[in-house]
């Protein structure tokens, strides 16, 4: 979120640096990420097409191995404000990259990580917690037993058959 936030993964180094949606079209802190020198994966809420442009411009200007993710800004997203075919969008005007869906949708709609594969999504963010008496899970993030469930719907959508469990 911040370039403090940079400098202590690179204290720890940490390989990959993730950029939230509120924060992609931040320039201080993308020329911070840049100077990193590590690999980005940049979620795009909120951003115009021409904002994405500018952000994909820049990070190829510099060198910068980085993913694009579609994501949708509403916690937990309807179905029907998905836009998963901004996907196929992205995949076509950036056919260098790899494209990738940050999720927020409701735990138990695991069949969306299939469209969004077949759109041409191969990364994927999902919200997972464990919840205890004091912290309640909120509305969009995954019980591990449904994590299971959504790894073999991505399992699916990919063409490979095997159980979470058979896979170790």
């Amino acid at each position: 979120f911040d370039e403090e936030s940079v400098e202590l993964a690179e204290a720890l180094d940490i390989q990959l640096l993730k950029i939230a949606s509120c924060s992609a079209n931040d320039w201080p802190l993308l020329e911070k990420i840049v100077a990193a020198g590590k690999p980005v994966v940049c979620s795009i809420a909120g951003l115009a097409q021409e904002q994405v442009d500018n952000v994909a411009s820049f990070f190829d200007h510099h060198g910068v191995d980085y993913a694009l993710m579609h994501c949708v800004a509403v916690y937990p997203t309807p179905f029907e404000k998905l836009n998963l075919e901004r996907i196929k969008i992205l995949k076509e005007r950036f056919p260098h990259l790899e494209i990738g869906f940050s999720t927020h949708e409701e735990p138990d709609r695991t069949d969306i990580v299939k469209s969004a594969y077949a759109y041409g999504a191969r990364l994927f963010e999902r919200h997972i917690g464990v919840e205890t008496e004091e912290i309640k899970l909120n509305a969009y993030s995954s019980r591990p037993e449904q994590l299971a469930v959504w790894f073999q719907s991505w399992r699916e959508a990919e063409g490979r058959h095997k159980s979470v469990t058979q896979t170790g």
